[in-house]
């Protein structure tokens, strides 16, 4: 049996129905870090309430936690701003702040009280953040990274007249040098000008020191108070409402044969979809326009991003074909996931680290000296599927994984597809010509031969729009006896019957228990055995399926 998805019900605010949280007062501030620390691989937020030091006015707010910290002389928690809460609000939050306790001077809050939410998956963002005393640790982290396009944040004073100074741009550079008391970090900023007039202008950041002034132009030196970096700038996102969004998507060849035509849908962050339908219907084609591999019509957007920006697109999903054979088979898996995630500009540390955590989370680290050749043929998809992940994808797409394996290891695939969903929160999108997959999805796409998408909407409500909101008469017969499908057709009162085996369904508006007597009479009037009657028995995906591509039941698109 495939293991059935987590619950994803949402609430009105689309957060998670069900996260771990916990309360505590300004005076707890100690207690709220040690609840952070021993959560501190997982994806943490924080409702707020307190005072804004700088204007002494009240502010509530929700954020993601960045960094906590807790020294003899220094407790407090940095939070990424996700959302102002203020009723009225006096003027704009700073989108990172540090919050201590009732009492401190030393941050920008200090809180009155402080609910702190685990997502309950694991902490996949890069960004990071440092106090301006631990701008040696920043540069010290910096010099591990590669990319040519690192953005920073720095709060802190001028240099000229320690007047309150934000600056945002690109690093292009960092070092370290010795200083009266402690070693000196220091970072160059270049910032553009405002709306394109002017020259860009290079600042540089420096830890506050207290014997010496800045040794560089005071009117472009930043004394720092915090610092937020974020590693990878050019995977940065607009904002978006749906993590995959397509309208009216069209494809077409030379001869101007239509391979799809206006397809829309849309999923949401975290959400699962299953594409189920004929070969030819279109279910490759719409992944492929999906990831920009094919020119299209239409709109269709992966985490807010044009998917005809392949440059752009191609760093917030991750693909898995079909076919294995473009995995590097000498290759060990380790191997495998550092060749394919360099494309990305990933530093060969960081595809070292995320790939044994991604083969210790799939199972086989212990294969990790084995070439690729050598595993099985379940242990090779989700290799492919670790080479997908590598480089933190917002969506991963996948054309048939379970395709040729036997049951047990499609189970076993499922397993890990809803492990992934859950705590790593990546969006998934599954081509599959097993139906009954898509049961375990949040969202079910259906195509057919020559008419595109023809339903879509969760596995519950399209099971709905059938008869009887998806409820039938079951029948389980002694033995399989050809007779009986087309008895039960004769029955007055049945839309139609679907049969598997000795089980058949009969599908009606009318009440069940009554369609069940007269079903029940008609097979014993033909002597055909019956072994188990269910005058309410569920219908599944498999049912809705055979249903729709026999043109039994009209398709809906869920909006």
């Amino acid at each position: 049996m495939i293991p059935e998805k987590g619950i994803q019900d949402t609430m009105e605010d689309e957060r998670p129905a069900f996260i771990e949280e916990a309360y505590f007062s300004g005076a707890r501030i100690s207690e709220a870090i040690d609840w952070c620390i021993a959560r501190q691989d997982r994806e943490l937020h924080c409702e707020v309430e307190g005072i804004l030091n700088a204007t002494g006015k009240e502010v509530r707010f929700r954020g993601r936690v960045l960094k906590v910290k807790k020294g003899m002389l220094s407790k407090s928690i940095a939070l990424f701003v996700e959302e102002d809460l203020r009723r009225r609000k006096a003027g704009e939050l700073e989108k990172v702040l540090t919050v201590g306790g009732d009492r401190t001077s030393q941050q920008d809050i200090s809180i009155n009280q402080i609910t702190v939410q685990n997502y309950l998956k694991r902490n996949m963002a890069d960004d990071l953040f440092y106090d301006g005393r631990d701008l040696q640790q920043a540069v010290k982290d910096l010099e591990k990274m590669k990319s040519q396009d690192i953005a920073c944040t720095v709060w802190g004073k001028r240099g000229s007249d320690k007047l309150p100074i934000m600056i945002h741009g690109t690093v292009i550079g960092s070092s370290t040098a010795p200083a009266p008391i402690l070693p000196e970090g220091s970072l160059e900023i270049r910032v553009e000008p405002e709306e394109g007039v002017g020259e860009p202008k290079i600042y540089h950041v420096a830890q506050p020191q207290l014997l010496v002034g800045p040794r560089y132009n005071p009117n472009l030196t930043v004394l720092a108070n915090k610092v937020y970096i974020m590693p990878y700038a050019w995977k940065a996102a607009p904002e978006y409402r749906d993590v995959v969004a397509t309208r009216n998507l069209t494809v077409k060849i030379k001869s101007g044969k239509k391979l799809i035509e206006n397809v829309s849908f849309s999923l949401k962050e975290g959400e699962m979809l299953a594409i189920i339908g004929e070969s030819g219907a279109g279910k490759s084609t719409t992944v492929k326009a999906l990831i920009g591999d094919i020119p299209s019509t239409g709109v269709c957007r992966i985490a807010g991003i044009d998917s005809r920006e392949t440059q752009k697109v191609r760093h917030f999903f991750g693909y898995c074909p079909q076919d294995l054979s473009y995995m590097y088979d000498t290759f060990t898996p380790l191997e495998n996931i550092i060749a394919f995630g360099k494309q990305y500009d990933i530093p060969e540390w960081q595809l070292i680290q995320r790939g044994k955590t991604l083969l210790r989370d799939f199972g086989i680290l212990e294969k990790g000296n084995a070439s690729s050749k050598e595993l099985s043929g379940g242990q090779q998809r989700r290799v492919s599927i670790a080479i997908a992940l590598a480089h933190n994808p917002r969506v991963l797409l996948m054309d048939e994984p379970t395709s040729g394996l036997d049951p047990d290891n499609r189970s076993e695939l499922w397993r890990y597809l809803n492990y992934i969903n859950q705590e790593y929160g990546t969006s998934i999108v599954v081509i599959t010509h097993y139906p009954v997959e898509a049961e375990f999805c949040d969202k079910v796409a259906v195509f057919l031969r020559g008419k595109s998408l023809v339903a879509y909407g969760s596995p519950a409500r399209l099971k709905e729009s059938m008869p009887s909101r998806g409820f039938a008469v079951g029948i389980v017969l002694h033995e399989v006896d050809p007779r009986a499908l087309k008895t039960l057709e004769a029955v007055e009162g049945a839309k139609f019957v679907l049969q598997r085996g000795e089980l058949l369904k009969i599908f009606t508006d009318e009440p069940l228990e009554i369609i069940a007597e007269r079903a029940v009479t008609a097979l014993k009037e033909k002597g055909i055995g019956v072994k188990i009657v269910k005058t309410k028995s569920l219908g599944d995906m498999v049912d809705y399926y055979i249903a729709i591509t026999r043109g039994l039941i009209q398709g809906t698109i869920e909006k």
